[in-house]
């Protein structure tokens, strides 16, 4: 076996079809089928069904691929140790950002990380909590940023601000005052759809201010996304619980129905997580350093905070 026919293997796996893969990998259809054969004929397993189509992988070859994911992730390992000895930083990274998240806090730091690493391609890519740890675990991205602790042995995490909730207010006659959790009106409070560790954090400040009642929450509307969940609670004049850093945008009447909580104020622990064998451990720490440089200054300070966990026990 070699490296090229691990490339070719997965290639095939990713497109699912044998043309598409030599295209990607720049030979011609009959060499990539080939030396992928000669694999096959080597270890005495098919990997690839070619009769079906699109062609599929057999039993025994997943296996084999879940392998050889493995594998090709060690060799990128291999190089981006290799450039981090020399000082370098080239190629490609993957990050994961979860959509609560990724709207408020890319615009103040992506630019400065692109400007600081000129020659390295930055891909992002909104995901879930739960999409982020598999891929992590998979070596199939390569940072997360995303609410902690997630507490998973594979992974490392790095707290880099904590950041309040609000409510947003959209009755008619909101209050300026500070909120306490148990005031909230719960047959008006809209949250986002399943799946987001946002919803599970707004569950939890909910629940523990109202452990006594039953079917506490009405759920008028759920969305997947931030700002359609601002938009109908506006539109519908209802309330929301929202992080900090997606009030900054706000002006007028927006900025008015904003109210903060009672102290201890219910905010979450936002920061970094990647393998345990992330090797570019330069660009993790310069990466930290800037996210705090840019965030730090537009959080409150000295409000007690109450951290909420995201939940994450199914994973």
């Amino acid at each position: 076996m070699n490296i090229q026919q691990v490339h070719y293997i997965l290639s095939v796996v990713d497109s699912k079809n044998f043309e598409t893969a030599a295209a990607r990998c720049y030979i011609s259809q009959s060499t990539l089928s080939t030396m992928i054969g000669k694999y096959e004929e080597e270890i005495g397993i098919k990997i690839f069904n070619r009769k079906t189509k699109p062609v599929s992988v057999t039993k025994e070859g997943e296996r084999i691929i879940e392998r050889l994911r493995i594998l090709r992730s060690e060799l990128a390992q291999l190089e981006d140790l290799v450039q981090e000895i020399k000082g370098e930083m080239t190629g490609v990274v993957k990050i994961g950002v979860i959509p609560t998240v990724a709207p408020y806090l890319l615009p103040v730091f992506l630019q400065e990380l692109a400007n600081r690493y000129p020659k390295l391609q930055i891909n992002v890519r909104e995901k879930t909590t739960a999409e982020i740890v598999k891929s992590l675990k998979k070596r199939t991205l390569d940072i997360g940023i995303l609410a902690l602790p997630i507490n998973d042995k594979d992974l490392i995490e790095k707290t880099v601000y904590v950041e309040p909730f609000l409510v947003y207010d959209c009755r008619n006659k909101p209050s300026n005052k500070p909120l306490a959790v148990h005031e909230l009106d719960y047959q008006k409070l809209w949250l986002l759809q399943e799946g987001h560790c946002l919803r599970t954090q707004v569950n939890q400040i909910c629940e523990r201010s109202n452990e006594d009642k039953v079917d506490m929450l009405n759920f008028a509307f759920e969305s997947g996304s931030m700002d359609s969940l601002i938009r109908f609670t506006k539109a519908n004049k209802g309330m929301t619980i929202l992080p900090f850093l997606a009030s900054l945008d706000f002006n007028g009447e927006q900025a008015c129905r904003i109210i903060q909580f009672k102290e201890p104020v219910p905010s979450r622990s936002v920061g970094l997580i990647t393998h345990k064998y992330f090797v570019k451990n330069r660009l993790r720490k310069e990466l930290v350093e800037i996210i705090e440089n840019a965030i730090h200054p537009l959080l409150p300070l000295n409000a007690k905070m109450n951290v909420i966990q995201p939940l994450l026990d199914s994973y």
